[in-house]
């Protein structure tokens, strides 16, 4: 078809022309321009939750194993797992806090018992030998919890911070407060507990022989 036989017919011509006239608008409204892509937004309300493997072994009462984490009332907790470390946000990305972010990640031999993740254990009169030692749990809670501010608000910050484990005087899944949830006219008691177990212990040693002056005898 030729420029000379669409002249002859012109109905026909006219009816061609409105078709390749209406192709750019077409293609305009199949095809983003640079300025205005499409989006795509996933639904999060589909994506698993990060604390949901660890929730599903780890938990202290009895729970359907298909439970979620409930977020009602603005807390989140599992069995119970609560409190105000996962209902807040990693100070150092923003993202909510969920349990890799202080107990680390785990290798694939965790399931069949490898005790490779970090353990915070604040039994400091136990007989068990900790884990990890007091200053390697409290570096993992100094990477949110400044040691600065912390000494801002209470002095024994300062003098505890390198000797004892912060799960000493902490609890680290806490349902109200993270000072052991006590109120805090009484939160003087903690310390005269603790400092007279102390005391009581440095005195049974002094007053037991050790295995070297046993030897002797």
């Amino acid at each position: 078809m030729n420029l000379t036989s669409l002249i002859r017919k012109p109905a026909k011509a006219l009816a061609l022309l409105t078709m390749l006239a209406a192709l750019p608008m077409v293609a305009q409204a199949e095809m983003p321009s640079a300025d205005n892509p499409l989006s795509y937004e996933p639904r999060l309300d589909n994506q698993r939750d990060p604390n949901q493997y660890c929730a599903k072994c780890h938990k202290f009462d009895k729970v359907d194993k298909n439970q979620i984490l409930d977020q009602s009332g603005g807390e989140l907790h599992f069995g119970k797992f609560h409190g105000t470390h996962l209902s807040q946000k990693n100070p150092n990305n923003g993202k909510p806090i969920n349990c890799v972010n202080c107990h680390g990640n785990i290798s694939e031999d965790h399931r069949r018992g490898a005790k490779d993740v970090m353990r915070f254990e604040g039994d400091i009169f136990g007989e068990k030998k900790p884990m990890y030692s007091a200053q390697e749990q409290n570096q993992v809670c100094f990477s949110c919890h400044q040691p600065d501010k912390l000494r801002e608000k209470f002095w024994a910050h300062d003098v505890h911070a390198m000797k004892l484990p912060c799960a000493s005087c902490h609890t680290l899944h806490p349902k109200d407060d993270a000072m052991k949830g006590i109120e805090p006219k009484n939160r003087v008691k903690l310390c005269v507990d603790c400092h007279g177990e102390q005391q009581k212990r440095k005195a049974q040693q002094e007053q037991t022989p050790s295995t070297e002056q046993k030897d002797k005898q």
